[in-house]
């Protein structure tokens, strides 16, 4: 699977229209061919505030067919040209990646993004680490997934997403998990193979 992402970061007094903006965007590019869409609002850490659109495909024959068929669809060419006369927020992306280990579940809406700097060489004891973490949580109706850059700015920056139902259930999931010492040996195992440098929560935007 893969998966892109933008980042919307409304301007002042403009946050509805740019959210109107982000839900027309996120129908067209349903209907050009994404397997599934998720708008997120980022409510603290890293782009707090903002406004993230992702777009997942199986393959990147169909990621690029989709961009191929955006580029020819009247409905997203004139949703580019109203953002270029009268602009609501700034643009990030879209930046790529790859599902690298875990399996996301579509129903998940509250999510835990950790942004590790990370050596192309170090990503397969990374995915060991996921699969033993998953053990420790998959109790807690919790999963995580490790995504790894395809095309996107920073090409050293690797993701692990913890998510869940519910802000609720990740909440006691870190508390009954993230917080014990077993989870905290993890994670230094974890600094030793990359260097975690960005973190923010965030929950689907219903």
């Amino acid at each position: 699977m893969f998966g892109s992402r933008r980042i919307i970061t409304p301007h002042v007094g403009k946050y509805e229209l740019a959210m109107s903006r982000v839900r027309q965007a996120a129908g067209i590019l349903a209907r050009n061919g994404a397997t599934s869409v998720n708008i997120t609002r980022v409510g603290g850490g890293f782009t707090s505030g903002s406004i993230h659109l992702y777009t997942f495909y199986m393959s990147m024959e169909q990621g690029f067919q989709l961009s191929q068929n955006l580029n020819s669809d009247p409905s997203w060419n004139a949703l580019m040209s109203e953002r270029e006369l009268i602009p609501a927020g700034d643009i990030n992306g879209p930046n790529i990646a790859r599902l690298m280990a875990g399996e996301p579940k579509q129903e998940n809406k509250a999510f835990m993004v950790r942004e590790y700097v990370m050596d192309r060489s170090n990503w397969g004891e990374a995915t060991k680490l996921v699969s033993e973490i998953q053990k420790m949580l998959v109790d807690h109706n919790v999963t995580v997934t490790m995504w790894v850059p395809i095309l996107a700015e920073e090409m050293q920056r690797s993701m692990a997403v913890y998510s869940a139902p519910d802000l609720k259930t990740l909440g006691k999931g870190i508390d009954e998990v993230g917080m014990t010492e077993e989870f905290q040996k993890m994670l230094a195992k974890a600094s030793t193979l990359g260097t975690l440098d960005r973190a923010f929560g965030m929950e689907t935007v219903r």
